[in-house]
């Protein structure tokens, strides 16, 4: 009795089973491996299951393919949906398919320093993954650094930050987008001189505000005027915050200080607006000295200052950036920080703080001589290409020369130029230089080269570039 009993339970538990798996193998869209008995016994089964499932699609298609591909396509945060494509990214990736095809390519694309950091830099980066510096920091960063960070600021840039008052991230990018997540609220406007660096109105996008481009003239070397300023500030009263990139990425103009002196000027007739000083390049200046905003009268408390140390020191990879403020805005950053990436890399941290302490001023003197020979080789190379404008630039390590007056004239083998993106396209798929079209930056005249790079390239590439422009017609 009992043996029998145990038969007819092994007996319904494999029936149980065999038809659990074809339940979980029809609703995970698997193939069918099930025995064609079962199958017809579950044809019905089949059938009504098969018409619930396209009755609820939302789509329908007859070709399965377009069916698999409607149910497969991911649903995407308009967020990223109406975010644009870096072209500096875009064009580096057909740069890298070029080379491997074994083409030679010409690069003035980069945004970053041809030289190593220096070799402090090096051996303090060894040092601390050997020390087992190697763990979780402060999320504001190693208090030894945020201390000879805020010393720095004080005694070279004369803004007497506290140590509280810094926060390290990984690298300035993020900086930026965490002082706007701050200070930025949805609605807001939010002033960007242009040309401009491509991330900013995406980045204020992301935080719900709208980013209005303040247009800047190349009689004026690309720099914010307090007269725009004022009448930018004047059409949009719902401005709480503006970007200033000094010096500027992509133009290479440096604001003196009688024009800061002008802008803080009209700012302190609109006290609701918060400054975000981008001074990463500010190491790098040749002719015109560079102030920090913030030092200047009334306008420390009401700027977010961001720095670090990727184009100073060479050490882009490292991704150590910082932003200096007000202790209430300073908070508020670390807060977003902690939800987000908690601390910058221990080790880059470590080798930030020796690239501030330990590495001579000699170095940072010889790097910017050399910045300033390429420069002059690059400009002197420009401005003997005709029908080419371009302000000569005091800082950073680009040129934005206007090459408008080549739009709407064909290539040799008659395709038409009719923009920058185009222009830069055809540069690179024809003589094999890669530059950045300036629809990235909100200056569709110009393209942007970068002479952070070696004479012979520069020479190269820059050479190659005039006989392209002279071969339109």
């Amino acid at each position: 009795m009992i043996l029998s009993l145990v038969i007819v339970l092994i007996f319904l538990l494999t029936i149980y089973t065999k038809v659990s798996s074809f339940s979980f193998s029809l609703s995970s869209s698997s193939s069918l491996s099930l025995s064609s008995s079962l199958i017809t016994l579950n044809k019905k089964r089949i059938k009504t299951t098969s018409v619930i499932m396209t009755s609820t699609s939302p789509k329908t298609s007859s070709s399965s393919s377009s069916s698999s591909s409607s149910i497969n396509k991911p649903r995407l945060s308009p967020m990223v949906e109406n975010m644009a494509i870096s072209k500096t990214i875009e064009i580096h990736a057909l740069t890298k398919e070029m080379e491997r095809s074994g083409k030679t390519v010409y690069s003035l694309c980069v945004g970053e320093p041809d030289y190593q950091p220096p070799n402090e830099v090096i051996i303090a980066t060894a040092d601390a993954a050997n020390k087992g510096l190697t763990k979780y920091t402060a999320v504001t960063g190693e208090l030894s650094l945020r201390k000879a960070i805020a010393d720095d600021l004080t005694k070279r840039k004369e803004t007497p930050y506290t140590p509280e008052q810094i926060v390290v991230s990984n690298g300035a990018k993020q900086a930026v987008i965490q002082a706007l997540m701050c200070v930025a609220c949805p609605g807001d406007d939010v002033l960007i001189p242009s040309p401009y660096w491509p991330s900013y109105p995406d980045m204020v996008k992301m935080c719900n505000a709208r980013p209005v481009s303040v247009r800047t003239s190349a009689k004026d070397g690309y720099i914010l005027t307090p007269e725009s300023l004022r009448q930018a500030l004047q059409s949009n009263p719902k401005a709480s915050c503006i970007i200033l990139c000094n010096p500027s990425n992509p133009t290479g103009g440096v604001a003196d200080l009688e024009n800061l002196r002008g802008l803080a000027s009209v700012l302190r007739d609109y006290p609701q607006v918060t400054v975000i000083s981008d001074e990463i390049y500010e190491r790098l200046t040749y002719d015109v000295p560079h102030v920090s905003f913030a030092s200047l009268p009334d306008m420390m408390q009401r700027t977010i200052t961001i720095n670090g140390f990727s184009k100073s020191h060479s050490m882009t990879g490292y991704r150590i950036g910082y932003s200096a403020s007000s202790t209430p805005i300073a908070q508020a950053v670390a807060k977003v920080q902690s939800q987000m990436t908690s601390c910058a890399s221990s080790i880059g941290q470590d080798a930030a703080k020796v690239a501030l302490m330990e590495v001579k001023e000699t170095w940072m003197s010889d790097r910017v001589k050399e910045l300033k020979e390429k420069r002059d080789l690059a400009y002197s190379l420009l401005m003997k290409i005709p029908n080419i404008t371009c302000p000569c630039p005091d800082g950073a390590f680009y040129l934005l020369p206007d090459v408008s007056k080549y739009y709407n004239k064909k290539t040799p083998d008659g395709k038409i130029i009719s923009n920058s993106h185009e222009l830069c396209f055809e540069l690179l798929r024809s003589q094999g230089v890669a530059l950045v079209s300036g629809d990235a930056f909100g200056c569709d005249e110009c393209i942007r080269l970068s002479y952070a790079a070696s004479k012979e390239l520069i020479n190269d590439s820059v050479s190659r570039l005039g006989i392209f422009l002279t071969s339109l017609q």
